[in-house]
Formats: structure tokens, C-alpha cells, sequence
């Protein structure tokens, strides 16, 4: 059970997807997640750069969106579950993430938390004004 998945365990899909974000180095590794921070933060991503910084591990664009789409799990969800930077890299390296890739991801996540939960907390609140105007206009 990991405290990033909410205490559940760690999605198969993510398992699947760890070695692919091995297969690049820890310092690419790193600019790709401040691209998924900047996504997560309503601030858009480049996915060319994404694409640069992945070429070299011969990755096809399906690789590219599980790489992007796995790093946005991870990150959001630590957010969400309040996770702090050394648990979560201990949680990743227990999946099979290499020590240098973790501690990457992990410094990308710390220098963002404060604003990425702020973020989270703004989105949930909106979807729950959504929903709840939703149920008043079907009352």
C-alpha cells in the first residue's frame, strides 16, 4: 500500500509504466516533470520539448503520453494525499524507480506542492460547484 495512491495500491498501469521512465536519464526525467508540473498548474505543456528530451530512448509517441500521463499520477496524487517529497520517493524506488530518477521527480514535486495542491483544492472546488448546480437544475 502506498501513501501517494491514497494508502491503496500502486495502479498496475503505473507499475507498467516505471521502467519506461527508467529508460531515460534522472536529468531529462527531471524536465520532463517540471513540463508535467507546469500542465498541473494550469500553465500548458510543451509537448516538442517532451518529445526532444525523449528521443534519444527511441520512445514512440505512446511511450511519450504513458510517460507524461504516469508522471501526472504520480505527482497530482502525491499532492492530493499530502504526501511529503522523502515518502514519496521511497515509494517510488520500492516500484522499481531507479534512486537518481526518484529524487529528481521528487525535487520537481517539492518546489511546486504549496501551489500544485492549491491548484487541486481550487479544481475539486469547482467540480463540486459544477455538480452541485448540475443536481439543482435536474431538482
Amino acid at each position: 500500500r502506498f501513501r501517494f495512491c491514497g494508502d491503496l495500491d500502486c495502479p498496475d498501469w503505473v507499475l507498467a509504466e516505471i521502467s519506461t521512465l527508467a529508460k531515460i536519464s534522472s536529468v531529462k526525467l527531471k524536465l520532463i516533470c517540471s513540463q508535467v508540473l507546469k500542465d498541473l498548474l494550469g500553465q500548458g505543456i510543451d509537448f516538442e520539448k517532451i518529445l526532444k528530451l525523449t528521443a534519444d530512448a527511441k520512445f514512440e509517441s505512446g511511450d511519450v503520453k504513458a510517460t507524461v500521463a504516469v508522471l501526472s499520477f504520480i505527482i497530482s496524487s502525491a499532492a492530493k494525499h499530502s504526501v511529503d517529497s522523502e515518502s514519496l520517493s521511497s515509494e517510488l524506488q520500492q516500484l522499481g524507480l531507479p534512486k537518481e530518477h526518484a529524487s529528481g521527480l521528487c525535487r520537481s514535486y517539492e518546489e511546486k506542492q504549496g501551489p500544485l495542491q492549491e491548484s487541486l483544492r481550487g479544481s475539486s472546488l469547482r467540480q463540486l460547484k459544477q455538480a452541485q448546480a448540475l443536481m439543482g437544475s435536474l431538482g
